[in-house]
């Protein structure tokens, strides 16, 4: 986001809190049963980008959630958003052309 308010394009405040998911299962799976993640608060500050609809929200919550996956190596990220709730997943870039 400190990136595109230098290119003068819209962005996103907000504040992240690191924390981990924990999962239910089998100790036979214990070294998989948590991972990190980083949950994002965020509103569009009216003062800087009171312009931004949902329409051009969405895809700066995209680009925010594709950046923190590929920090927290994750291999899919969830973003919600209102009333919607989705998924990216990450692009193997080895098997990539």
């Amino acid at each position: 986001m400190r990136e595109r308010d230098a290119r003068h394009a819209p962005f996103l405040s907000g504040m992240f809190t690191r924390g981990e998911v924990v999962y239910a299962g089998s100790e036979a799976e214990a070294a998989h049963d948590r991972e990190p993640v980083a949950i994002f608060t965020g509103e569009v500050l009216p003062l800087y980008a009171a312009d931004l609809d949902d329409d051009a929200v969405r895809p700066l919550l995209n680009e925010l959630a594709a950046e923190t996956g590929r920090v927290l190596e994750q291999e899919e990220v969830h973003v919600t958003y209102r009333d919607r709730t989705w998924t990216l997943k990450a692009v193997d870039e080895a098997a990539s052309p």
